[in-house]
């Protein structure tokens, strides 16, 4: 423990709204004395660092959106970052679906109101929207009102080369909101993909999207995986399921791996700032990267 880091984290403590109730009353202020104010009871490896309080604070209001409690950002008197954490009077409850060995996909109001409108490969895509193929087609026009009128709000476009600037038009037309990322790896310079990215994260954070590419398969399997692993406010324990890439009872994780491993390495300091993240990231990268693996390959069959 740096002398420095202790007494910039004791001024913060003491500064912050409600510093009394948390010395005097509640004793919260006095956990920042705690090696698990800096490591995760649950995994024993450290928290994760961001380099700012700004950055701090902006994955803990993607967090308080997500779960609707509350998370602090507190600065750390072990290390030189700033952590996100929750202390007794605010907890985040577990949801069910977070067990471990499951998935998190679990059916949401936007699919419930579209589950019965003969849209391909619809599946649920965490509490907030919806993953399917692209609307483009003979009566896509009209399918499009219908996706609004189920309380979509945003059509998220994966396509690359197989994308027109027709369908932009028409989900204008339609009253949606349109944000077209391309995300074959063969295609797309990843740094554009990565400056993408926190949009991307944004609209999937607020919920009520529709994300597509042509199958509603491989590329959306791709985004889900890139927002599960380099979005820190997406609890580790809540593992997405990849629909897309099985073949023959198998899961395949090869083209999911490429484009995963190929924006780690490509990470400039600063986008590692961009996107919130600490520059020691590589441990959480390959933690939460062999979880999502893993959950997948042992998947159950439907």
């Amino acid at each position: 423990m740096k002398i420095r880091n202790l007494f910039r984290a004791l001024y913060e403590q003491l500064v912050r709204p409600g510093a009394w109730r948390n010395v005097f009353v509640t004793h919260n202020a006095f956990g920042i004395f705690s090696k698990y104010s800096h490591i995760s009871r649950r995994s024993g490896q450290p928290k994760i660092a961001y380099p700012s309080k700004a950055a701090a604070r902006k994955a803990a209001e993607a967090m308080g959106r997500k779960h609707g409690v509350h998370f602090s950002v507190y600065k750390c008197a072990w290390c030189d970052g700033w952590h996100v954490g929750k202390n007794a009077q605010n907890k985040a409850v577990r949801s069910k679906d977070a067990v471990a060995g499951t998935f998190v996909n679990c059916s949401n109001a936007i699919y419930e109101n579209l589950s019965s409108l003969p849209i391909a490969d619809l599946a649920p895509v965490y509490a907030g929207g919806v993953r399917g193929r692209t609307l483009s087609g003979r009566g896509g026009r009209q399918m499009l009102g219908k996706v609004r009128d189920a309380g979509v709000r945003v059509v998220i476009d994966l396509r690359t080369q197989d994308h027109t600037c027709r369908f932009d038009r028409e989900v204008a037309e339609a009253g949606l909101e349109y944000f077209h990322l391309p995300i074959d790896r063969q295609k797309t310079d990843v740094h554009e993909i990565i400056a993408a990215l926190p949009k991307l994260f944004a609209l999937l954070d607020e919920g009520d999207f529709y994300m597509a590419c042509a199958m509603g398969l491989h590329r959306t399997d791709i985004a889900i995986a890139l927002y599960y692993v380099f979005h820190p406010s997406v609890p580790c324990e809540n593992v997405p399921e990849m629909r897309g890439h099985r073949k023959n009872g198998q899961f395949r994780c090869e083209d999911i791996a490429a484009r995963l491993n190929c924006v780690m390495r490509s990470l400039t300091p600063e986008e590692f700032a961009l996107l919130g993240l600490p520059s020691d990231y590589e441990t959480e990268f390959c933690r939460r990267k062999q979880l999502l693996f893993e959950r997948n390959r042992n998947f159950q069959k439907e």
